[in-house]
C-alpha cells in the first residue's frame, strides 16, 4: 500500500537511519579492507550517481562514494495498524529492568528485504540499545492507561 507525501513531507523525513556496509565507504577511507563495515547515522543531504552525503548524529557532513548497485531507500512513518502478522519488522529496543524490551522505533521491511539481518544484537540508536529484525507471529492489543491529568497520545 503506498503512502504518498508532499515534498515538504519528504524533506522532513530524510532524517532517516542510514546503514551502510562496505559497498559505501568514505571517500577518505577506500583503502579501508573491503571486509570493514562502517555505520553512520544522520540525514541524507545529497545523492547522486556517484556520491551519498549525510550529515551525522554530531554535524559532521559525510561524502561517500556510491557504487552504481548501490540501492537508497527512505523510511516513512505509518499506521501501527499498517503492521499485519506475517510482516518482516525490525525493531530498536531499550532493555527494562525487568527482563523485557520496550520498543523505540519499529520499522515494517518491504518484501524483498524479508530475511535481511535477521536476529537480536546490540544497536546503536542509544547505548545499551537493542535491535530485533523477524517475522510477525500474532499481533496483540494493549489498552494504554493514562494517569489522571495526563495525556495519552
Amino acid at each position: 500500500m503506498p503512502i504518498l507525501l508532499s515534498s515538504t513531507q519528504r524533506a522532513l523525513l530524510a532524517t532517516t537511519v542510514l546503514c551502510l556496509t562496505a559497498a559505501a565507504l568514505p571517500i577518505s577511507a577506500s583503502a579501508q579492507a573491503a571486509s570493514e563495515q562502517v555505520r553512520i547515522r544522520g540525514t541524507i543531504v545529497r545523492v547522486d550517481a556517484n556520491t551519498l552525503v549525510v550529515q551525522d548524529r554530531s554535524g559532521e557532513v559525510v561524502t561517500l562514494a556510491r557504487p552504481a548497485d548501490m540501492a537508497v531507500s527512505e523510511v516513512y512513518r505509518i499506521k501501527l495498524s499498517d503492521i499485519k502478522q506475517g510482516s518482516f519488522i525490525g525493531t530498536a529496543a531499550m532493555p527494562q529492568a525487568d527482563g523485557t524490551q520496550k520498543a523505540l522505533e519499529v520499522v515494517v521491511f518491504p518484501e524483498a528485504a524479508r530475511g535481511t539481518g535477521e536476529g537480536h544484537r546490540p544497536w546503536d540508536l542509544l547505548p545499551q540499545s537493542t535491535m530485533t529484525n523477524a517475522t510477525v507471529a500474532d499481533l496483540a492489543r494493549r489498552r494504554n492507561r493514562c494517569a489522571a491529568g495526563s495525556s495519552c497520545g
